[in-house]
């Protein structure tokens, strides 16, 4: 009997401990330098931009978006050093926590090449 109760003393700990590591994913915004721009994700408006640097000569930030589960818009654009303003994408359309992938490539002149940034996950 005392054994029964102890398996089942554990067995309860361990479900507990699953539902507290099993929340919802939450949204949240983020900022990430890419080295001649920037990428930003603001959870409140559902949207996430591009800007890149200006001074310096030509440069560009290229996102390609997609998500990875859940259903939403797929986006690839760049934003010119030349537009002065961040060039933004809209979210509104995807499901609530839609796990995205943001792949993003930069470009500046005075280097002449284009560089891969890498790729940054999070939830819409």
């Amino acid at each position: 009997m005392k054994k029964l109760i102890q398996t089942a003393v554990v067995g309860i700990g361990v479900a507990a401990a699953s539902m507290v590591l099993a929340q919802p994913a939450s949204a949240a915004s983020f900022s990430w330098n890419v080295g001649d721009g920037v990428v930003s994700y603001d959870d409140g408006a559902d949207r996430i931009c591009a800007d890149a640097y200006t001074g310096e000569g030509s440069r560009w930030v290229e996102v390609a978006l997609v998500p990875v589960n859940g259903g939403g818009p797929s986006y690839t654009w760049r934003d010119y050093s030349t537009s002065g303003d961040p060039t933004c994408r809209s979210l509104a359309t995807a499901y609530e926590d839609t796990y995205y992938r943001a792949t993003v490539k930069t470009y500046w002149g005075e280097r002449g090449t284009t560089v891969n940034r890498g790729s940054k996950y999070f939830y819409s």
